[in-house]
C-alpha cells in the first residue's frame, strides 16, 4: 500500500511540473522571432527618419519575412512606399494591414489617398468614408475626401464635407477653412467665401492664405477697403501673391498713411 502511495505522489509531483522541454523551446523560439522582427522594424523606422527610404523598406520587409502578420511593419512600409511614389505598392501593404486589423483607420486613410492618386476616385472616397465611420472627428479624413471630390469636379460635395467636419466639432484645421473659402469662391458665393476665410482666421491668425483668399472674396463683394486690408496683412505674413496685388491698393494705402500723419499731428 505504501508503495502505491509513493507512486501516486510521484505522478502528482511530476504533473505539477512546469512546461515540458519542447514547450519551453517553442516559447523561446517565439520570443526570438518577435525580437528579431522588432529589431528590423526599429531599424526601418530609424532609416526612414534619416532619409534612407529604400533601406527602410528592406528592413520592414525582413521583419515581415520573420513575422508575416506584423501589422506595424506592413503599415510603416506602406507609408514609406507612398512617400517615394510607389502608390501601388502602398495600396497593397495598406490592404494587408486592413486584413489583419480592420479597424486601423490610418490604413484606410493612407490607402484612400493612394487610390485617389492612382485615379480610383470611388475607392479613395470609400476608404476615407470608412475612416470617418471609425472616427467621426478625424478632420484630415474630411479634408482629404473633400479634396478628392474637388478634383472630381464635385464642389458641392467638397463643401458638404468641410461643413460636416465643422458640425461634428472636429479640431480646427487651416486647410479645411482655406479649401472651404476657395470652393465657395469658385461657385461665386463670395460673401460666404469671405465668411469662411474669416472663421479660419479666428483660429489661425498667422496663416497668410486665409487673408489672401478673404481679400479676393471681399473685392468681389465690392469691399475694396477690406480687400486691401487683407492683402496688406497677407503680405506682412509673407505672401508673394499678395504683394502683386498691392498696387491695386495704392489709393487706400495713401489714405491710410495720410490718416496716420494727421493722427500723429494731433
Amino acid at each position: 500500500m505504501k508503495y502505491i502511495i509513493n507512486i501516486l505522489l510521484i505522478v502528482v509531483a511530476t504533473g505539477c511540473l512546469g512546461k515540458t522541454q519542447p514547450e519551453q523551446r517553442s516559447a523561446v523560439d517565439l520570443h526570438i522571432i518577435d525580437s528579431l522582427a522588432l529589431m528590423y522594424k526599429e531599424h526601418g523606422r530609424l532609416k526612414s527618419a534619416n532619409g534612407d527610404k529604400r533601406g527602410a523598406i528592406e528592413d520592414y520587409t525582413k521583419a515581415i519575412e520573420i513575422d508575416p502578420n506584423y501589422v506595424t511593419a506592413y503599415y510603416n512600409r506602406a507609408i514609406v512606399k507612398s512617400t517615394i511614389g510607389n502608390k501601388k505598392g502602398a495600396v497593397k501593404d495598406y490592404t494587408k494591414v486592413i486584413e489583419l486589423d480592420s479597424l486601423k483607420s490610418g490604413a484606410y486613410y493612407g490607402r484612400g489617398n493612394a487610390r485617389a492618386f492612382l485615379g480610383d476616385t470611388k475607392g479613395g472616397i470609400a476608404d476615407l468614408t470608412k475612416v470617418i465611420e471609425i472616427d467621426p472627428k478625424d478632420v484630415d479624413a474630411y479634408v482629404s475626401r473633400g479634396v478628392i471630390k474637388y478634383e472630381a469636379g464635385n464642389l458641392e460635395g467638397e463643401i458638404s464635407d468641410y461643413r460636416l467636419a465643422i458640425e461634428n466639432h472636429c479640431e480646427p484645421n487651416a486647410d479645411l477653412y482655406n479649401n472651404l473659402g476657395r470652393a465657395l469662391y469658385d461657385l461665386e458665393r463670395f460673401k460666404e467665401s469671405a465668411e469662411a476665410y474669416g472663421e479660419g482666421i479666428k483660429y489661425f491668425p498667422k496663416d497668410y492664405r486665409l487673408y489672401y483668399g478673404r481679400g479676393l472674396a471681399r473685392k468681389r463683394t465690392g469691399d475694396k477697403k477690406g480687400a486691401c486690408e487683407d492683402w496688406m496683412k497677407s503680405s506682412e505674413l509673407g505672401c508673394v501673391q499678395a504683394n502683386m496685388l498691392l498696387p491695386l491698393c495704392e489709393e487706400y494705402i495713401q489714405e491710410k498713411n495720410d490718416s496716420l500723419k494727421r493722427h500723429k499731428g494731433n
